[in-house]
This record gives structure tokens, C-alpha cells and sequence, in this order.
């Protein structure tokens, strides 16, 4: 299967191209600093060139907060550059993946999320996401497959693991958020799916993180358990539960955004990986003996 990749430099992206290739797919994936998805000709160029089976858009802005101010960068690369990628997808007749986000939701759940909820985001992030996800679908309808996922983090890239190994080693105090929860996701397991989805029927929208629940604040205590006696420093910071309205910051986040994996479940045959072990597999591909 050829499967052309927009994102391949991201967390994601990457562990996307390293399991693509050991599973004997072929991926290819520009570089995206010789290719912008909101500029139509070249992605459609591109698709044309390559004629995949597969699309998978692991592209994304994903700088929260900034995202705030520059709306127009944000909406131009989530929801100009999925419609583009989308019309890729049609004109090459192969099924598109789309990433979304568990910010696409708002503050009024409290249990585990499906994917017939509807969408109410709080932040310009989370809008633009779903704005990607109707442009997705107003182009392929149900085709196209849309994926959600939540708070992603791997081996490459900027990501709340590699932040808070980072203030436990050059502070004394690093205060957390302890009333916002939700469902860390290991990116190596969710290319992992991801691969197995572009090789069955899959369609609509289906929720893809890892299983169980907790705060950041428990998050990071967990981290802190796990690398605090490797750490080559002569301190580690400790770690501070805040409440979310003590936490200054420009986009909202929602206060609990768990999604169900049921469907995935349903279609994979698996359950999806816990949120500890997904952690402990990053750790362990940080070099961290666990």
C-alpha cells in the first residue's frame, strides 16, 4: 500500500514513517518546509505525482494558546489545508485519515465521550480542528475516516512528557493542574492504529486514545515517579496540584474530555493501550530504565 503522508515531521508523522516501514508499507511524506497544505496547487501536484492509496493528514497547528492570536495561521494550515488535502484525496480516488482533536468539545461532559457528541470547541485550536473535520467531510462525507485523539505525546517534538522532565530538573516547584482530565496518547501506539485502520473499511469519525482517565497534575506525578532517580541533577523539582482558574493562559481548555474507544475497539479487535504503559513505551524510547 502507498500511503502519502502530510506531516511526517511531527510526532506523529514520524512514527508514522518508522512503523510504516517496518510493516513494509510505502510512505511518503514531503518535507514541510518545501510544501504548504494551504496552497492547493501544490498539494494537489503532489498527489498527482504520487497516486496513493492511502492519505493520511497527521498535519496540524497545534500550538494552543498561540492560537489565539494568530487565528488566520491556525485556520489556514487545520481547516484550508485538510479541504485541500481532501480534494487531493478525491482526485486520486484514495482514502484520507484525518487527525482531529479531543478540543473539538466543551466543558458539559463528564463521562467518556462518542463520536456522536456534538462538537463545541473553546478555543480557536479546538474550532479550527473542527472546522478541518467538516471541510474533510463536506468534500468525502463518510469516505474519509476522521480521527480524534488527546493529549499526544512521543519521542519527537515538544510535548508535555519532554516539558516536565525538563522543569524537574531546573526548578524547585513546578505547579500542575489537577481538574482537567483527560486521556494521554502514546504516538508510536496510535500510528500503530493508524496503520491497521488504512488497511480496513474504516469511515466516519471514531475516538483513538489511550485507556483510563487522569489529570495533568497526576500525569506529571507519574512521570516524576518514573525518571526522578535518573534524572543527573542534584535536585528534583516537587509537584504542586493548581486549580485550571488559577492557571493563566489564553485558550480554554475542556475541564474533562475522556473519549470512548468503543467503535475502535469494535473494529480492531484490541483494546487500546493503557495511559501508563503508553507513557512507560515513551519513556523507555527516551532511554529512561523502567
Amino acid at each position: 500500500m502507498k500511503i502519502l503522508l502530510f506531516g511526517g515531521g511531527g510526532q506523529l508523522g514520524s512514527e508514522i514513517i518508522k512503523r510504516g516501514y517496518d510493516l513494509n508499507f510505502e510512505v511518503i511524506s514531503p518535507v514541510t518546509s518545501e510544501l504548504d497544505i494551504a496552497d492547493r496547487f501544490q498539494v494537489m501536484y503532489l498527489a498527482n505525482q504520487v497516486k496513493p492509496d492511502l492519505v493520511i493528514n497527521a498535519a496540524a497547528y497545534t500550538a494552543v494558546d498561540q492560537a489565539e492570536e494568530e487565528i488566520q495561521r491556525a485556520y489556514a494550515t487545520n481547516r484550508d489545508g485538510a479541504h485541500n488535502i481532501a480534494l487531493a484525496a478525491e482526485q486520486c480516488q484514495a482514502r484520507l485519515i484525518q487527525i482531529s482533536t479531543d478540543y473539538v468539545f466543551d466543558d458539559t461532559h463528564s463521562e467518556p465521550i462518542k463520536e456522536d457528541a456534538k462538537p463545541s470547541p473553546l478555543s480557536v485550536y479546538g474550532a479550527s480542528k473542527y472546522a478541518g473535520e467538516r471541510a474533510v467531510q463536506a468534500i468525502l462525507g463518510d469516505a474519509a475516516l476522521v480521527v480524534r485523539t488527546s493529549s499526544l505525546h512521543g519521542k519527537r517534538g515538544q510535548n508535555f512528557v519532554h516539558t516536565m522532565i525538563r522543569l524537574l530538573s531546573e526548578r524547585d516547584l513546578v505547579q500542575v493542574v489537577n481538574d482537567q482530565i483527560m486521556s494521554p496518547t502514546w504516538a508510536g501506539w496510535l500510528a500503530e492504529v493508524l496503520l491497521d485502520l488504512g488497511r480496513i473499511p474504516a469511515q466516519g469519525v471514531l475516538h483513538a486514545c489511550g485507556a483510563g482517565a487522569v489529570s495533568w497534575y497526576d500525569f506529571a506525578c507519574e512521570i516524576r515517579q518514573l525518571v526522578a532517580e535518573q534524572l543527573k541533577t542534584r535536585r528534583v523539582a516537587k509537584i504542586e496540584p493548581i486549580p485550571a482558574r488559577d492557571y493563566k493562559s489564553p485558550a480554554r481548555r475542556p475541564i474533562y474530555s475522556v473519549m470512548d474507544t468503543g467503535r475502535l475497539t469494535g473494529l480492531l479487535g484490541r483494546e487500546p493501550i493503557s495511559w501508563r504503559d503508553g507513557l512507560k513505551a515513551h519513556l523507555t524510547e527516551l532511554g529512561y530504565k523502567l
